[in-house]
């Protein structure tokens, strides 16, 4: 149905479902289903649909997101260190929604802690998690 539909003239319009949009929500949908290798060529996809030659990217919360998803599959995989390397790495963009970055960030920590709680790098990205997430919820009572 996608291909059908014109290209849209504002594509960075919120309310415009264009092709990169797309590939962000499904690459989502296919790691709550499970589909492990599906979620992981999406958000490649993602990815590289948004990246600039300088490894910077033109879309940080769905570059951050992509690589939640590539962290939860790489953990599902049994790839602790890449798992972490992936999570760590969504941290480093500025974003405009802090507070989704964390809600995805407790997806990948939720199964870290399930799979590996021994781990010490599963331990150091919980404690990242927690700190991003108490950081976040001072900024929100400062603004109250």
């Amino acid at each position: 149905m996608l291909g059908r539909m014109a290209a849209p003239v504002q594509p960075v319009h919120h309310f415009v479902f264009d092709h990169s949009k797309w590939m962000h929500y499904v690459s989502n949908c296919y790691v709550v289903l499970g589909d492990n290798e599906r979620a992981e060529e999406h958000a490649r996809e993602v990815i590289n649909q948004h990246g600039r030659p300088d490894g910077s990217t033109n879309a940080p919360m769905r570059t951050a997101q992509a690589r939640i998803t590539l962290g939860i599959v790489a953990a599902r995989r049994g790839e602790l260190d890449q798992a972490v390397a992936y999570g760590e790495s969504a941290f480093e963009f500025e974003r405009q929604s802090p507070a989704d970055l964390v809600s995805l960030s407790a997806d990948l920590d939720g199964v870290l802690q399930q799979r590996y709680r021994g781990e010490q790098l599963a331990r150091d990205f919980h404690e990242r998690h927690l700190h991003v997430r108490r950081v976040l919820d001072s900024r929100e009572l400062d603004h109250v």
